[in-house]
């Protein structure tokens, strides 16, 4: 008996160091387990901060879009509202230039038949001249016929007037 007992103790003791071993690997085993669990909770932590991170950024996203799409369309309204603003006042300007166009043609027409009238004016009154210097050609050999008359009775006056202005001084002398 003390010789099974003795071997069972043997073999018991075998099987206690075999457990003993097994037991420190599954320590060994369990201490990085429990070094990668670590790990685990150290990444898990960090990502939970990063995702709370990217869910705030995401928030924040969100709300920068809609106040990017709000300032869009209000960017949008008002190029709307300064182009209708610049396209009234070129439509203004062109009426305005239409306007002074008009004024601008009707002065020139009105310029235009002034000067017109001017000339007709001057026209006629040069024709009217011309008549009458025509008429004045026409009359002159008339009175430079009666002109030539009256200096031929002149000179014959001066002869006769010399002529006996003469004889009286013949005869004063005497």
């Amino acid at each position: 008996q003390v010789g099974e007992l003795s071997q069972q103790l043997d073999t018991e003791s075998k099987k206690c160091m075999q457990l003993e071993a097994k037991n420190q690997d599954l320590e060994e085993e369990l201490s990085t387990l429990r070094g990668k669990c670590e790990t685990l909770e150290m990444n898990k932590c960090q990502l939970q901060e990063e995702l709370a991170k990217l869910q705030h950024h995401l928030e924040t996203n969100v709300v920068d879009r809609s106040q990017l799409e709000q300032c869009k369309r209000e960017v949008e309204e008002r190029a709307d509202q300064e182009i209708r603003q610049k396209l009234q006042e070129v439509n203004e300007f062109l009426q305005a230039q239409a306007a002074y166009q008009d004024t601008l043609e009707k002065i020139r027409t009105s310029h235009f038949d002034l000067l017109r009238n001017q000339l007709q004016d001057r026209i006629r009154d040069l024709e009217s001249e011309l008549g009458r210097t025509k008429s004045n050609q026409q009359e002159r050999p008339f009175q430079k016929e009666s002109r030539q008359a009256k200096v031929d009775k002149y000179k014959e006056l001066y002869q006769e007037e010399v002529k006996t202005r003469k004889s009286l001084a013949k005869k004063l002398e005497r």
